[in-house]
Protein backbone atom coordinates (compact mmCIF):
# COMPACT_ATOMS: atom_id res chain seq x y z
CA UNK A 1 0.00 0.00 0.00
CA UNK A 2 2.80 2.58 0.62
CA UNK A 3 3.66 2.35 -3.07
CA UNK A 4 0.33 3.82 -4.15
CA UNK A 5 0.88 6.99 -2.06
CA UNK A 6 4.23 7.62 -3.76
CA UNK A 7 2.85 7.17 -7.23
CA UNK A 8 3.49 10.34 -9.30
CA UNK A 9 5.83 11.89 -6.71
CA UNK A 10 8.77 11.78 -9.13
CA UNK A 11 6.88 14.00 -11.56
CA UNK A 12 6.03 16.50 -8.82
CA UNK A 13 9.64 16.54 -7.59
CA UNK A 14 10.91 17.03 -11.14
CA UNK A 15 8.56 19.96 -11.74
CA UNK A 16 9.59 21.64 -8.47
CA UNK A 17 13.31 21.17 -9.10
CA UNK A 18 12.99 22.24 -12.74
CA UNK A 19 11.15 25.44 -11.75
CA UNK A 20 13.86 26.36 -9.24
CA UNK A 21 16.63 25.49 -11.72
CA UNK A 22 15.01 27.51 -14.51
CA UNK A 23 14.53 30.50 -12.21
CA UNK A 24 18.19 30.38 -11.15
CA UNK A 25 19.36 30.01 -14.75
CA UNK A 26 17.28 33.01 -15.92
CA UNK A 27 18.41 35.10 -12.95
CA UNK A 28 22.05 34.28 -13.66
CA UNK A 29 21.68 35.05 -17.38
CA UNK A 30 19.89 38.35 -16.63
CA UNK A 31 22.56 39.38 -14.12
CA UNK A 32 25.33 38.58 -16.62
CA UNK A 33 23.52 40.56 -19.33
CA UNK A 34 23.07 43.56 -17.01
CA UNK A 35 26.79 43.50 -16.18
CA UNK A 36 27.77 43.23 -19.85
CA UNK A 37 25.45 46.07 -20.92
CA UNK A 38 26.61 48.25 -18.03
CA UNK A 39 30.27 47.68 -18.94
CA UNK A 40 29.56 48.44 -22.61
CA UNK A 41 27.86 51.73 -21.70
CA UNK A 42 30.72 52.71 -19.39
CA UNK A 43 33.33 51.83 -22.02
CA UNK A 44 31.41 53.78 -24.65
CA UNK A 45 31.25 56.81 -22.35
CA UNK A 46 35.00 56.66 -21.71
CA UNK A 47 35.75 56.35 -25.43
CA UNK A 48 33.27 59.12 -26.25
CA UNK A 49 34.93 61.40 -23.69
CA UNK A 50 38.32 60.62 -25.26
CA UNK A 51 36.97 61.43 -28.75
CA UNK A 52 35.37 64.65 -27.52
CA UNK A 53 38.56 65.75 -25.78
CA UNK A 54 40.72 65.18 -28.87
CA UNK A 55 42.31 68.25 -30.39
CA UNK A 56 39.78 70.21 -32.40
CA UNK A 57 36.77 68.15 -31.32
CA UNK A 58 34.00 68.85 -28.81
CA UNK A 59 31.48 67.28 -26.50
CA UNK A 60 29.01 66.77 -29.37
CA UNK A 61 31.53 64.56 -31.20
CA UNK A 62 32.03 62.53 -28.03
CA UNK A 63 28.29 62.19 -27.55
CA UNK A 64 27.86 60.88 -31.11
CA UNK A 65 30.78 58.45 -30.72
CA UNK A 66 29.45 57.05 -27.43
CA UNK A 67 25.95 56.61 -28.86
CA UNK A 68 27.31 54.83 -31.93
CA UNK A 69 29.43 52.49 -29.80
CA UNK A 70 26.51 51.55 -27.58
CA UNK A 71 24.28 50.92 -30.60
CA UNK A 72 26.92 48.76 -32.30
CA UNK A 73 27.80 46.74 -29.19
CA UNK A 74 24.40 46.04 -27.59
CA UNK A 75 21.83 47.13 -30.14
CA UNK A 76 19.08 49.65 -30.50
CA UNK A 77 16.99 48.40 -27.56
CA UNK A 78 19.64 49.43 -25.03
CA UNK A 79 20.75 52.47 -27.04
CA UNK A 80 17.15 53.71 -27.05
CA UNK A 81 16.77 53.16 -23.31
CA UNK A 82 20.00 54.92 -22.27
CA UNK A 83 20.41 58.59 -23.16
CA UNK A 84 23.97 59.92 -23.59
CA UNK A 85 24.51 63.64 -23.13
CA UNK A 86 27.80 65.54 -23.41
CA UNK A 87 29.00 68.98 -22.43
CA UNK A 88 32.19 70.91 -21.86
CA UNK A 89 32.94 71.91 -18.28
CA UNK A 90 35.98 74.13 -18.27
CA UNK A 91 38.96 72.03 -19.34
CA UNK A 92 36.94 68.81 -19.29
CA UNK A 93 34.65 67.05 -21.72
CA UNK A 94 32.00 65.29 -19.61
CA UNK A 95 29.57 62.64 -20.86
CA UNK A 96 26.59 61.43 -18.83
CA UNK A 97 24.47 58.35 -19.47
CA UNK A 98 21.07 58.08 -17.81
CA UNK A 99 18.43 55.47 -18.40
CA UNK A 100 17.40 51.92 -17.68
CA UNK A 101 18.96 48.73 -19.03
CA UNK A 102 16.03 46.61 -20.21
CA UNK A 103 15.39 43.12 -18.87
CA UNK A 104 14.68 40.13 -21.09
CA UNK A 105 12.95 38.24 -18.27
CA UNK A 106 9.22 39.04 -18.07
CA UNK A 107 8.28 40.68 -14.79
CA UNK A 108 11.85 41.68 -13.92
CA UNK A 109 12.34 45.44 -13.91
CA UNK A 110 15.20 47.05 -15.81
CA UNK A 111 18.40 48.18 -14.11
CA UNK A 112 18.63 51.96 -13.72
CA UNK A 113 21.97 53.45 -14.76
CA UNK A 114 23.60 56.82 -14.10
CA UNK A 115 27.17 57.02 -15.33
CA UNK A 116 29.67 59.77 -15.99
CA UNK A 117 32.97 59.85 -17.85
CA UNK A 118 35.27 62.82 -18.29
CA UNK A 119 38.51 63.65 -20.06
CA UNK A 120 40.76 66.71 -20.16
CA UNK A 121 40.68 68.57 -23.48
CA UNK A 122 43.91 68.17 -25.45
CA UNK A 123 44.10 71.89 -26.19
CA UNK A 124 44.63 72.56 -22.49
CA UNK A 125 47.35 69.94 -22.18
CA UNK A 126 49.69 71.36 -24.85
CA UNK A 127 52.75 72.99 -23.31
CA UNK A 128 54.18 75.89 -25.27
CA UNK A 129 51.07 76.10 -27.47
CA UNK A 130 49.42 73.54 -29.67
CA UNK A 131 50.17 73.23 -33.36
CA UNK A 132 47.68 74.76 -35.76
CA UNK A 133 44.74 72.50 -36.51
CA UNK A 134 44.95 71.06 -40.03
CA UNK A 135 42.19 72.11 -42.43
CA UNK A 136 39.68 69.50 -43.38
Amino acid sequence: MPRSRERGSAVVEFVLVAAVALTLALATAQFALFLYERNVVMGALAEGARVGAAYGRGADAGERAAGTLVRQAVGGRVAGAVHVQGRAEGDLVVLHAVGELPSFVPGVPGLPVRMTASMHREERLCTGGCPARPAG
